[in-house]
Order: structure tokens, then C-alpha cells, then sequence
């Protein structure tokens, strides 16, 4: 029976298809690479694929879109093929050019820049709507066997993220206003399919207006402007004032601290701490310091013993 000793570039990337066909992407890449030194394959297919199995394993990288983005702009063929899975040469290059985009606002999204980068997620989003639509994204396709993730998913997706950063931008001087875009971006989830849940717990959260119960002012946005705290309240001070704005949830044993009391007492009980805590390390250094001083003494004791023996 005949076998070539070396194989050439085309054998090494038929090897390299089959290996991928059986999810063996580390070997494959292997061979792939090899097909590639020896100019093996159709046009640069061979380096389309093995920027497929490097992006496998970062599909949060933008910069592995970005390397795949540029081994697809060199390939002559329009339908390429990965494994089981067939697809379009561009309509890869737009997804990889949508998901880097994606992956580097959201990565570089911070409060100074919330409103920046919601605004460039809508701009995104609207370019996933239009682009991709209804079709599905391939590398998720590729490499999860998930075809309901498509351009409209992302495009409600990115929308309800961008609502959630322009809520995140303006809650600390706008508490209601950040509810309502957590209510924008609840519908968007919803849409996707998605409970929003957490977005309405932050609605509640927002929009709750309560009555410090130190210094009485009144504050909107539970967990930013106020808190809730446990407190021994007797039944004569549990009295409901009929105002609008409660001192405490009701049937609760806690009561509501405006954040600026709530700091203070804090910060206050971290200066007691540290000052009982220099207090203790203090004694502690102290009583080191006179165990060492009578084990030295006793030392002494013990040798100058041995010396009149």
C-alpha cells in the first residue's frame, strides 16, 4: 500500500478541515499553519481558519475580531466553510467589525464617559439592526450551536446597555431621571426576551423618597441618597407622621438614614475602630516588649547559674 512520506500544502490542509470537523482545533491550527508555510489550500481560506480557532478561545478580545476582520479582507472567495458550518465572507466581516466595536466600548465604558459611550451603543445598535437584521451571528453559531442570537437581539440588547449607562450617568444628581432610563432599558430586555428584573429593582430603588430619621431632610434613590439600617425603634417612637416622605419602611425594625448622616456615623465608627485597634496594637507591642525583656532576664539568669556550678 502507497503513502507519501511528507505531504505537501494541500494534504496538510485537507488534514487540518477534517481535524476541525472533529472540534480538535488545537491540532488542527497545527497543521493549518503547516498547509499555510507550504502554500497549501484555496488563496488564504487556510488563515481565515486558523484566525477562527485563535478567536475560539478569546470571543471577548476585539482584537481577535480585528485579526479575523483582516484574513477575511484577503480572500478572493465569497462562501467559505468552518468545520460543518457555512457562511458568508462579508457578512463575517461586518459581524466582526460590529462585535470589536462592541467589545471595546463596553470595555472602555467608566462614569466619566457613560453618556459617550451610550450614545455610541445606540449608533452600534442601529448598524446591528440594519446590517445583520434577522440573521444570525456566525461565530456565536460557530462556536456555541446557538442560532438565536442575531442582529435584532443584539440591537435590543445594546440598547437596554445603553439606557443602563445613561441611568448610571445621572444618578447621582438625578435619581428619577435614572429610573426612567432603567424603565427604557427594561423594555428593550423585555423585548429580548430577557425579565428586566434587574432593571426594576433599580426603578423601585430610584424612585423611593424617604425622611432621614437624623436630620429629617428628605432624599430620593434608596442605596445612593439614603439608606436603610437596623435600629432598636420602641413603639412610641414607631409612629407613622402621615408625611409623604416615611423615616422608616414600614413594619420594619429599620429606619432611613440620608446618605450624608449615614457617611458620618460612619465614618465616625471607622475612628473609633482604628483608635481601639492602635490602642490594642500598642499594648500588644508593649506587652512583647516585657515577655522579651524577662525571657532575656531569665536567659542571663540561667547562664550566669551554669557558669558558678
Amino acid at each position: 500500500m502507497a503513502f507519501k512520506l511528507f505531504k505537501n500544502g494541500d494534504d496538510l490542509y485537507s488534514q487540518g478541515d477534517d481535524l476541525i470537523k472533529r472540534g480538535e482545533y488545537a491540532k488542527a491550527r497545527d497543521i493549518l499553519q503547516k498547509s499555510i508555510d507550504k502554500e497549501g489550500g484555496v488563496d488564504d481560506v487556510a488563515a481565515v481558519k486558523v484566525a477562527l480557532i485563535d478567536l475560539s478561545s478569546h470571543l471577548t478580545n476585539p482584537a481577535a475580531y480585528r485579526n479575523l476582520e483582516s484574513k477575511l479582507k484577503a480572500v478572493s472567495e465569497k462562501q467559505l466553510e468552518f468545520g460543518l458550518t457555512s457562511f458568508d465572507r462579508d457578512a463575517l466581516l461586518t459581524e466582526c467589525d460590529l462585535t470589536a466595536q462592541k467589545l471595546q466600548i463596553m470595555g472602555g465604558a467608566n462614569d466619566a464617559n457613560k453618556n459617550t459611550a451610550a450614545q455610541q451603543l445606540q449608533d452600534l445598535a442601529i448598524r446591528y439592526q440594519s446590517e445583520i437584521g434577522d440573521r444570525n451571528l456566525i461565530v456565536i453559531e460557530i462556536f456555541k450551536n446557538d442560532t438565536t442570537v442575531t442582529g435584532m437581539t443584539e440591537f435590543y440588547n445594546l440598547m437596554a446597555v445603553s439606557y443602563e449607562y445613561m441611568s448610571d450617568a445621572v444618578v447621582w444628581d438625578n435619581p428619577s431621571q435614572a429610573a426612567e432610563y432603567q424603565q427604557i432599558a427594561m423594555g428593550y430586555r423585555q423585548q429580548n426576551g430577557q425579565s428586566g428584573d434587574a432593571n426594576l429593582a433599580k426603578i423601585r430603588s430610584y424612585s423611593c423618597t424617604s425622611k432621614c430619621w437624623l436630620c429629617g431632610r428628605i432624599a430620593t434613590g434608596e442605596g445612593i441618597h439614603f439608606f436603610s439600617a437596623p435600629a432598636d425603634v420602641s413603639p412610641a417612637l414607631d409612629k407613622d407622621d402621615n408625611g409623604v416622605a416615611k423615616s422608616k419602611p414600614e413594619g420594619s425594625t429599620e429606619i432611613y438614614i440620608c446618605r450624608a448622616c449615614y457617611s458620618a456615623v460612619s465614618n465616625r465608627s471607622d475612628e473609633i475602630s482604628q483608635d481601639y485597634y492602635n490602642r490594642a496594637m500598642a499594648e500588644m507591642r508593649a506587652m512583647e516588649a516585657r515577655l522579651q525583656a524577662e525571657i532575656a532576664a531569665l536567659q542571663t539568669q540561667i547562664s550566669f547559674a551554669r557558669m558558678n556550678r
